[in-house]
C-alpha cells in the first residue's frame, strides 16, 4: 500500500482559496482549520480529527468539504 504525505503549503492554499476553511494553525505537520462549528486537524499523512460536530454524518460531510477543496486543485 502507497503511504499517503501532504503537501502542507499546496493543502493550505487549497483551504484558504476554497472559502468554506479559516485556518488557525499551519505547520509542515498539522493544520488546523474551522468551517461553521466545526475544528478539523488534519495530518501530513491524510489522518482527519474532526471535532465539535454532533454525530458521525456531520463529520463525513465536513471531511468531504475538506477533500474535495485539496483535491480539487491537483
Amino acid at each position: 500500500m502507497k503511504q499517503l504525505t501532504l503537501d502542507m503549503g499546496k493543502v493550505a492554499l487549497a483551504l484558504e482559496q476554497c472559502g468554506l476553511h479559516k485556518i488557525v494553525v499551519s505547520t509542515p505537520h498539522i493544520i488546523i482549520v474551522k468551517s461553521d462549528k466545526a475544528e478539523t486537524t488534519l495530518s501530513r499523512d491524510g489522518r482527519m480529527l474532526i471535532k465539535r460536530v454532533s454525530n458521525e454524518d456531520e463529520a463525513k460531510q465536513v471531511a468531504d468539504q475538506i477533500l474535495d477543496a485539496i483535491f480539487k486543485q491537483r
